[in-house]
Order: structure tokens, then sequence, then C-alpha cells
């Protein structure tokens, strides 16, 4: 005998009935209950805002955020995230367009984010001492950021750190302008303290760009004298004869025609092996003894 389904395949009578699986409202439901397992899965904005506040991240959770990445390139945050946890992915190019859009164009937790990440990956360019060209570049691209950050509201971490930076690339001017968020004022005092600070740290010529603005602000010819050559030295003490000499030129200001720092300039500039430069200290100092020239 055949099954009852059999029987209706065989009946010549008309259409064949089918058995109704789903209604519409069962497929509805499915679809929401789909929807719901995909938002468990798979993080919402809030949850990859709540990883920005976790200092440390486990494997797992960085596995997910790189398969995140790939499948959601456009995410900005998520792009974010994936280059704080591997700071090598920034020195890419295409990873530097999208941090350098969102250091000007992104959110204010996005724009602090990409600029300290920029900053580390170029600081590391810088250090690797690529050729005269690149180093040009790069720095370039500091100066501009820091630009941009100078329209940011600042804590006053970031602004010390800014203010460093700027220091660091010979932009006192812009250092100065971060250096005003900190509320320390623009005394020489403070500004030699800052140096003193960085020079036990080993950051040479960091102390050295703070002496020599320190300098500028000093309110008496023997502080300026004293600060200026402390700066000069701060430089020679790392080595660094080339930016020495042309931070003395650059400062040396209104102590153009004072004995004892242009008895300092001539030996210092023997000692970094300019004899030429050095002369022309000499040269200049006899002018000094004799208005007339002669010694």
């Amino acid at each position: 005998m055949l099954p009852e389904r059999s029987k209706r395949f065989a009946s010549p009578d008309g259409e064949i009935p089918r058995r109704v699986l789903t209604g519409p409202w069962q497929l509805v439901l499915i679809g929401l209950m789909v929807l719901s397992l995909l938002a468990t899965i798979f993080p919402n904005k809030s949850l990859v805002e709540s990883l920005f506040h976790q200092e440390q991240l486990d494997a797992l959770t960085l596995s997910y955020i790189q398969n995140l990445y790939r499948t959601e390139p456009d995410n900005v945050d998520v792009a974010l995230l994936l280059a704080r946890t591997r700071p090598e992915l920034v020195q890419q190019p295409g990873m530097q367009e999208t941090l350098l859009q969102l250091s000007t164009d992104g959110s204010p937790r996005q724009r602090r984010e990409a600029r300290r990440l920029l900053l580390s990956a170029y600081q590391v360019q810088l250090a690797q001492s690529p050729s005269e060209r690149e180093r040009a570049n790069v720095r370039g691209r500091l100066i501009e950021l820091l630009e941009h950050a100078g329209q940011d509201a600042l804590t006053p971490t970031e602004a010390q750190l800014l203010a460093e930076q700027a220091f660091a690339l010979d932009q006192p001017a812009l250092g100065m302008q971060f250096f005003d968020r900190l509320g320390l004022g623009h005394t020489d005092q403070t500004l030699e303290r800052m140096g003193d600070a960085m020079l036990g740290q080993g950051r040479h010529a960091l102390a050295a760009s703070y002496y020599l603005q320190a300098r500028e602000r000093a309110d008496s010819l023997d502080q300026a004298r004293r600060l200026f050559q402390k700066g000069i030295q701060t430089y020679m003490q790392a080595s660094l004869f080339a930016q020495a000499m042309q931070a003395a030129q650059q400062h040396l200001g209104d102590l153009v025609n004072d004995l004892p720092t242009l008895r300092y300039l001539a030996r210092t500039a023997l000692a970094a092996g300019q004899p030429t430069l050095a002369t022309s200290y000499a040269r200049q100092l006899v002018f000094v003894l004799s208005p007339q020239g002669r010694p």
C-alpha cells in the first residue's frame, strides 16, 4: 500500500497541494533572531569604544580586532585599535594616510589617538637614520602634525609632550605655544628647570633647546651668558658639534660683543673641529678689544 504522500503524487486530480513549512511572520522572527545573533558575535560601536579604555588586550581580543579590520577596512575605530596594538603597522602608507586624516578630521578622541600613534611612528623613522631627504620629509610631516594639534584642547601631559617634540625639531615658537598650555609662564627659571629635567633623562638636544630659550628671556647679561654657555655645552657633551655651532650663531644675540662669550666660542669652535669658525670668533674678539682693528 502506498503512503499518503505517494497517493497524492499519484492522484490525477488537479494541482498537487504543497505543505506550508513557515509563514511570513515566522520568517520575520527567524530574521530577527539571526540579526540578534550577529549583533552578539560582531562588536558594535559601543563595544569598540570600550576597548579604547583598556590598557592591555588579551590574545583572543587582538586576533578578533585583526579579523574585524579585514572585514571592515573602512571602520576607523577598528583601524585605530589595530594600530595601537600593532605599532609596526603604522609604518605602512595606507595606515599612515588613515591616521593623518583622523588626526585632523576625526572626533577629539580619534584625533588624540591618531596623533599619538603618528608621533611615535615618526620618531622611529627619524631614529632609523634615513637619508637627508627622508629626514626632511618626516620632519615636515611632524611639524604639520604639531601645528594641527595646536588647534585642539590639550591636557597638560599632551601639551608637555608636544612642546618637547617642537623644541626637539628646533621649532621654539611652536614649542612655546604648547608651553603656554601648561600655565607655567615664560620665565627663564622655569625653562631652565625643564632643561635640567630633560638633561637628567639623557635628552641633551632637547635640554639644550630649553636652555637657549631661557637665555632669550634672561633679565641680565650675566644670566644670559650663563644660560647660553650651558646650552652650547650641553650640545657639546652629546657630541652634537654641528648643532652646537649652529645654535651658537642663532642665539648669540646681544652677546655678540661680550668678551667672555667670544673667548668661550673660540675655544668651543676649536673643540668642535671648526678652526675657521674659531678664527672668526678670535678675530671678532680682537676688534672688540680694539675698536680701531688693532690688537
